[in-house]
């Protein structure tokens, strides 16, 4: 008897036969560390619990159904980002889980269901997810909110040489854009900044204690950064050096340190929480001159100082930028990355949010990109599967395109 895809999966689901033991089942499973034994390829969402859900307040009905679609099409992780950052998304910004620090309290997202104890839902979401044997990961940027510099005054953002900010607000933002100017990227070299991170990772595990683990995106260093107060001061601190005097490749060296100490002492309170969770780190991308290895340091991500945090994973960004190289391009990433497991983030949607240019996607980008994954992972040990994103701001026809062909 044959079957197709979907059927083969609802015939998984009852019971009926072994997958692993299929002929089927094994075109989608490559060699694990063990003799006789292979790994299953992970495809699951990146979702948001308030981020481009537009004028929707997305409650526990819409993510109990979004697990239940999973389950039947056999997706097996879950990533939610956490909070909202308005000069994406104007309708969100903030913190959108209920806060036990009071340091966090000024950036909660007023508008967000989960952000208070009374209407508190990813809590039973969890619970439902690990009942369909779903992982749950949190995604937390290292970002601010609005609201920051009132618990932290002293907190500095990424400074061009010019001291200009790395990154600004658009000068027809309007006033929810103006107003978010505080999420723009923090500097992990200054201390409130970092302290901020601490508490924000500490608060949010230990809310939701049952989580697989987290998922971080940044620290990184961004084009011509930093030179604010703190990493100048840091830097001659540490070198001796002036920051508009040392060589570069000093400098190069000395951010690449930085960030892997930064990420270290994440990871360590993340596994002092709790030992089981697992720490993922977004890494890995190829500029538009294709030399990933100068990109990766310039950002303070070279392989050589990542190896060194002990990551779970990592996480590279497949966004559609190089049209029809991106394989090609995703493949150099994911080599340079080596030794390190890969789990791809891999961009579907159609309308990009405004200030973040992407070429839209289609059914067809959808297929390519699902095809080459399934064939690379029989290739690859290190890649683990692939991530779509973002879940709730796709077109019904890209959907189904995710769930044809996974």
């Amino acid at each position: 008897m044959k079957y197709n895809r979907r059927e083969f999966l609802h015939t998984l689901h009852a019971g009926l036969f072994s997958f692993a033991g299929s002929g089927l089942g094994q075109s989608l499973f490559a060699k694990s560390d063990h003799p006789g034994r292979r790994k299953k390829m992970i495809f699951g969402w990146t979702t948001c619990l308030t981020y481009e859900t537009h004028e929707r307040k997305l409650g526990f009905d819409y993510f109990s159904h979004l697990l239940d679609e999973m389950k039947s099409h056999g997706m097996t992780r879950l990533i939610v980002m956490m909070a909202s950052h308005g000069n994406y998304s104007p309708g969100n910004h903030g913190i959108a889980w209920p806060i036990r620090n009071p340091k966090l309290k000024p950036q909660v997202d007023k508008n967000a269901l989960n952000a208070f104890a009374e209407t508190e839902f990813f809590s039973r979401i969890i619970e439902k997810a690990h009942r369909l044997g779903i992982e749950i990961f949190m995604e937390i940027k290292y970002l601010g909110m609005a609201g920051l510099r009132k618990s932290y005054p002293g907190v500095k953002f990424l400074t061009r040489r010019d001291e200009s900010p790395a990154h600004s607000v658009p000068v027809d933002a309007n006033e929810v854009e103006k107003e978010a100017e505080e999420s723009l990227h923090i500097c992990h070299d200054n201390e409130q900044a970092h302290t901020y991170m601490r508490d924000k990772i500490a608060d949010v595990l230990q809310r939701y204690p049952h989580v697989n683990g987290i998922v971080l995106e940044h620290p990184s260093y961004f084009g011509d950064s930093c030179y604010c107060s703190s990493t100048r001061e840091k830097l001659f601190r540490d070198t001796g050096k002036d920051i508009y005097v040392i060589d570069k490749n000093a400098f190069l060296e000395w951010k690449n340190i930085q960030i892997r100490d930064r990420l270290i002492d994440l990871k360590t309170l993340v596994k002092s929480i709790n030992p089981r969770f697992q720490f993922g780190f977004y890494s890995g991308f190829s500029p538009r001159d294709g030399n990933v290895a100068a990109y990766q340091k310039n950002r303070g991500h070279s392989i050589e100082t990542l190896k060194q945090v002990g990551l779970d994973f990592v996480m590279p960004y497949c966004e559609g930028r190089h049209r029809e190289r991106e394989t090609m391009e995703l493949e150099k990433v994911i080599e340079y990355l080596s030794p390190l497991k890969i789990y791809l983030h891999t961009t579907i949607r159609r309308n990009p949010p405004r200030n973040y240019p992407l070429p839209p996607k289609d059914p067809a980008y959808i297929e390519r990109m699902i095809r080459w994954g399934k064939n690379y992972f029989r290739e690859n040990e290190r890649f683990m599967g692939m991530t779509f994103f973002n879940e709730v701001n796709i077109p019904e026809e890209n959907r189904r395109a995710v769930y044809e062909h996974i």
